[in-house]
């Protein structure tokens, strides 16, 4: 019977603990792969948020821009270039929804002063502050008819 006396046994024993667990290399390694690994998990959450936050601010511009196209298509035609004047800002938009959120109307083919165009040509323009600092812009166009 063996009892673990032999030198054949203590080879076997010694063998066994000297290639048991892991290396301090295999251990770096690991830890290097794990740590990339959770570098671009982050990278793409914070894109992801990033990217939320853009889409959300363009779908709340384009409701405002929207709801005030409704509000100057209610004006009589001959009105609304006095009543929504050209660049100025629509003061009932200003930061509504959105960080510096401004709505301007232009009107294409029309200076002023003359005969309204019949179609007349409305272009609103949402500008804003997005979260991360940047200006942002969003346009939406129809045209009136008498």
């Amino acid at each position: 019977m063996d009892d673990g006396s032999t030198p054949a046994a203590h080879r076997r024993q010694s063998n066994a603990t000297e290639e048991s667990g892991f290396s301090l290399v295999e251990l770096v390694m690991a830890s290097a792969v794990l740590l990339v690994v959770s570098l671009a998990g982050y990278s793409a959450q914070v894109r992801s948020g990033s990217l939320i936050d853009t889409s959300q601010g363009r779908a709340s511009a384009m409701a405002d821009l929207e709801t005030c196209m409704e509000d100057l298509l209610a004006e009589s035609t001959v009105l609304i270039p006095d009543s929504f004047p050209v660049g100025a800002s629509i003061p009932e938009y200003e930061g509504l929804h959105l960080r510096d959120e401004r709505i301007t109307p232009a009107y294409p083919g029309y200076t002023g002063g003359g005969s309204i165009p019949d179609p007349l040509q409305v272009v609103l323009t949402a500008t804003w502050t997005s979260g991360t600092g940047h200006m942002q812009s969003l346009r939406l166009a129809t045209a009136k008819a008498r």
